[in-house]
């Protein structure tokens, strides 16, 4: 068995090699996204810029370069410690170990190729990982100090991309149901405390950041208009009755004009065939959010006003605008969402086989408590969280839902080694 894990272990080694000389081989790749973390703009939450202006300050020119080995190796590193918890667990054996570790590396040689991006993605995959592997150890194990390793990188995982916030209410699912099993509630107070205090603790982060950057004490001032996206897509011209304030009405009658002229509102859609207002939708977003939303909402503010006040007072003013317009249309909203969510699934099919997984995973650990049934069921609420998180206020686009790609692979992996022990110990 020893000679057998030193053999995994050699091949994930030359994997993680492999890996390491096709980033270097390919090149950096700058998006626009790219100039909001390198020159630290207010809408950019501060996990990532901070971590680019320490790379520049130990690299300096040659920082990119470095950047993108850091982001290679860190990968490398937040994968074979996933793996080595899986297997410390008897979930995979080594051949799934070696399996698992291809699968885990497939963002970083193809597709988007993290490693090689100026994108926060790049370091939140690693993050993510990381505690996954510590939450899992927690579950089985019951641990505590399993969560305590990973409370401070899941609050670097939330100051990087917020989009993780479902991982806290997992967090304290599984400790609620460590405690309910042992009836030793009082033993994790102090864990379920920290839990409850993480998104107050990441949220004073935040904004002493740009209260310190950008001389503003405020969250990262960008929600408004992702969440003002899918509803202002769905919305009637007769809507512009239901706010309040000359500015809020003339945004959105100005907003409303444009997308409709531009053929970006479903009321006036101009669909390609076999496209549905879903798929344009996802396709068009982020001109919608770019083009007429930024424009007119930037247009209604006051003009002595500077480029961050400008972005704090249009975040401000979307955010207080979506909920009268959900309100007003929510069959149509809810409609977009759900589909949006689906898109993000892969289709109703592969959304039904990730719920059927969570439920048949969760009464199973109710009969027995088994390591394999505590891990899929925590995978595939991981999977179906991050979708259900994403499709409220973006386009559930791979750049947003590949952190979870592996989920079904793991799955096969773990209920294939399960059916291996039983036949061998038969």
């Amino acid at each position: 068995m020893k000679f057998l894990k030193q053999k995994s272990n050699i091949a994930i080694g030359i994997l993680f090699l492999i890996t390491l000389v096709v980033v270097l081989r390919n090149p950096i790749v700058y998006f626009p996204d790219s100039t909001g973390y390198l020159n630290m703009h207010i809408i950019r939450a501060p996990g990532y810029p901070l971590f680019l202006q320490f790379m520049k300050l130990l690299f300096g020119t040659g920082f990119d370069t470095a950047t993108i080995v850091f982001q290679a190796i860190f990968g490398c590193f937040s994968i074979y410690f996933f793996i080595h918890k899986l297997r410390s667990h008897q979930l995979i054996n080594d051949f799934f170990s070696v399996c698992f570790a291809i699968i885990l590396l497939f963002p970083f040689v193809s597709g988007g190729k993290i490693a090689n991006s100026i994108l926060s993605e790049a370091i939140a995959y690693s993050l993510y990982l990381l505690i996954i592997g510590y939450y899992i150890s927690f579950f089985i194990s019951k641990n505590k100090k399993q969560l305590l390793y990973a409370l401070p990188l899941l609050a670097l995982l939330l100051i990087t991309r917020y989009q993780f916030i479902y991982l806290v209410p997992l967090g304290l699912l599984l400790i609620f149901w460590v405690s309910f099993k042992k009836r030793e509630f009082k033993k994790y107070s102090i864990q379920i405390a920290l839990f409850l205090l993480l998104p107050l603790v990441v949220s004073l982060i935040d904004k002493t950041y740009h209260k310190i950057t950008h001389d503003h004490f405020v969250s990262t001032p960008w929600t408004g208009m992702n969440l003002i996206t899918p509803v202002l897509f769905v919305a009637d011209a007769e809507d512009e009755a239901i706010f309040e304030t000359e500015q809020e009405k003339e945004f959105f009658r100005n907003t409303y004009k444009d997308l409709a002229t531009e053929k970006m509102n479903i009321n006036h859609l101009e669909l390609a065939q076999n496209e549905t207002p879903t798929l344009f939708y996802i396709s068009n977003f982020a001109r919608i959010t770019m083009g007429p939303i930024f424009k007119n909402g930037n247009a209604s503010l006051d003009p002595t006003l500077s480029e961050n006040e400008k972005y704090i007072a249009l975040n401000k003013m979307t955010s207080k605008m979506v909920k009268p317009l959900v309100f007003d249309n929510f069959s149509k909203w809810k409609r977009i969402y759900v589909r949006n969510m689906l898109f993000g699934f892969g289709g109703i099919k592969q959304a039904l086989l990730y719920f059927l997984l969570a439920f048949c995973s969760f009464f199973a650990l109710l009969k027995r408590d088994q390591a394999a049934y505590k891990v899929l069921f925590v995978i595939s609420l991981l999977f179906i969280s991050n979708i259900i998180v994403v499709a409220i206020g973006m386009h559930a686009v791979v750049r947003f839902t590949f952190y979870n790609d592996w989920v079904l692979f793991l799955t096969i992996f773990i209920l294939l080694n399960s059916l291996n022990k039983k036949l061998y110990e038969s």
